[in-house]
């Protein structure tokens, strides 16, 4: 037993000094910037003038322009959207008209997109006005 410890403290000791004699160098963390890439859905809950509900929806990949932007109104359908103007800046502003002739009704769009790749998108207006056929 006694030999067992000697021998323990012995190892010990050589491992001790062996690693004394190495020098602790500076470690130097350089920060990395990580943005998470994915997928972002904006949606946006309106009424059209005549009563039926309606969303607009757009999605994004984090830091990049959106896409796959729609607008539903319950009971008509998926309205076909066309881009009419785009505003540079600062925070960009891209509107959108559309028109869909439903079972009684026409449809026109209106929808407003804010935002840039940096910040984020978002559907800052929708409208859709009803006349009747």
């Amino acid at each position: 037993m006694k030999k067992s410890i000697s021998l323990l403290v012995a190892t010990l000791a050589f491992t001790v000094c062996l690693f004394s004699s190495f020098t602790s160098a500076k470690i130097t963390v350089v920060p990395k910037k990580t943005i998470l890439r994915g997928v972002v859905t904006v949606t946006k809950n309106f009424t059209t003038s005549n009563g039926l509900p309606a969303i607009a929806t757009l999605t994004y990949t984090t830091g990049q322009v959106y896409s796959g932007i729609t607008v539903t109104i319950q009971g008509e359908g998926n309205v076909p959207l066309t881009s009419v103007s785009h505003s540079t800046g600062t925070i960009y502003a891209d509107r959108f008209e559309g028109y869909k002739a439903g079972s009684y009704y026409e449809y026109f769009v209106d929808l407003l997109v804010t935002g840039n790749p940096t910040i984020g998108w978002q559907i800052a207006e929708a409208s859709a006005e009803a006349v009747v056929i």
